[in-house]
């Protein structure tokens, strides 16, 4: 779903019925979804016993609670520019009993402000849906302006150079685990016009030098899966 100008209005299309069955979906679009929060916490290993911890669009709390589940001191902040969202990662770590270690935010991370810094960040299939280079800019200068110096970073997101020769072959792969998840023919027609209309892609190149302008050391790239990339990084001190 666009705004006017055609900027991808995140808000309206995480709503309430996309809140309910995101879970299941992403698991479909992303085989290995579980595998990289399991990945994603060794990155974190060396934090605080009571670190506190920023979960950047952090829609249903997948990873509040898988790290939640491994660090059983830290402390969440979750911010994520969907109510619907919001509302369905208060329940679930409300569900878990994580309630009393969670503060949720609704609104855009670039607004959100903290009196604290946090020892950690991640950011997890959201940027790759800010359309624009100063956009994207902003959010990644957003994340580091709330990390301690030093502070670790996971970023996941979808990515590729559309004009590579890797990129189609990937893309089609990516379709077809897609479709023998038992996808319809046209939820997956759907699907596809949705990646071709709402996901602004930038070449890892491109990636990395946002992230250097924000803030960040050179990151490392430890997950793949299609087009889905996950790197980790620190801010610099």
């Amino acid at each position: 779903m666009s705004l006017p100008g055609g900027a991808f209005d995140a808000a309206a299309h995480f709503d309430e019925a996309s809140a309910t069955r995101y879970d299941r979906r992403i698991r479909s679009f992303c085989p290995s979804y579980d595998a990289l929060h399991h990945m994603m916490a060794a990155w974190f290993e060396r934090l605080p016993e009571r670190a506190e911890f920023l979960s950047a669009g952090a829609g249903t709390g997948s990873e509040i609670l898988a790290l939640g589940r491994r660090f059983p001191f830290w402390r969440f902040t979750a911010v994520d520019v969907s109510r619907d969202m919001s509302n369905a990662c208060r329940d679930r770590v409300a569900a878990t009993g994580m309630a009393d270690r969670t503060a949720c935010f609704h609104g855009r991370l670039q607004e959100f402000r903290s009196p604290t810094p946090f020892d950690a960040a991640s950011s997890i299939f959201v940027s790759h849906f800010i359309a624009g280079r100063e956009e994207k800019l902003a959010y990644f200068r957003a994340v580091s302006s709330l990390l301690k110096p030093g502070g670790a970073f996971v970023l996941a997101d979808l990515f590729g150079d559309r004009a590579s020769r890797e990129f189609g072959p990937l893309l089609e792969a990516w379709l077809a685990s897609h479709a023998s998840q038992g996808v319809e023919p046209r939820e997956l027609e759907k699907d596809r016009a949705h990646i071709d209309d709402d996901i602004a892609f930038v070449s890892e190149s491109e990636l990395r030098d946002l992230l250097n302008e924000a803030g960040f050391d050179a990151p490392i790239r430890f997950y793949q899966t299609f087009l889905f990339g996950g790197w980790a990084m620190t801010k610099r001190q």
